[in-house]
């Protein structure tokens, strides 16, 4: 298990490095611009960082822009916001049932729009299949704020408001938390999205 927890931060870390170099070397900044359109595998650069900004986009996105018509009766998982508190930033891993994911980081950049690649949208459906389970084992919230060092809080998006279940890294690594399965299948999201960006 240590090792693909080790695997996870070498994974962040070095979305991290590339994005800051990528800062430096970029004289000029394209600002990004929302939309629904998920074909495309996008790399954002921003002089002024866009983090904050996209996070909060994440949260208010409803079922609805995604065309999707959840049952009123039921409550169901539409989406999971995962932020990863590391040393030095936040990672946000977002994900949709329709299979759309992205990566956002708090030091700028991220990876958009991975819902056309099998691989990542088969990960991301899969960790909201897994997600409707955790539904009892979460709390419903109105707070969304970033994880501190070593935390990982998942934000379950539903039809019927906001859930809220977290854990620290130490738990995931020695399978002390129930959400353990769920960082798990978040890691495989990272693992895809990383996988087609060509880190």
């Amino acid at each position: 298990m240590k090792m693909a927890y080790l695997a996870l931060f070498i994974i962040l870390i070095g979305l991290l490095i590339f994005y800051l170099k990528g800062r430096q070397n970029k004289p000029a900044a394209h600002a990004y611009k929302h939309s629904q359109d998920t074909t495309n595998v996008e790399h954002h650069q921003t002089e002024d960082n866009a983090y904050q900004g996209l996070r909060d986009m994440a949260f208010t996105t409803t079922p609805e822009q995604l065309d999707l018509k959840e049952p009123d009766d039921k409550t169901i998982v539409y989406g999971i916001i995962m932020d990863i508190g590391m040393d030095g930033g936040v990672a946000t891993i977002v994900s949709y049932q329709t299979g759309d994911a992205s990566l956002y980081t708090s030091t700028g950049g991220g990876i958009i729009g991975g819902g056309k690649h099998e691989n990542v949208s088969k990960a991301a459906k899969q960790f909201i299949g897994l997600a409707q389970a955790y539904l009892d084992k979460a709390t419903k919230t109105k707070m969304t704020t970033l994880p501190g060092k070593d935390v990982v809080k998942f934000y379950l998006l539903t039809n019927h408001g906001i859930y809220i279940g977290e854990g620290e890294i130490q738990q995931f690594d020695d399978n002390s938390s129930n959400w353990t399965p769920m960082f798990n299948e978040g890691n495989k999201v990272i693992t895809e999205l990383r996988q087609i960006s060509g880190q």
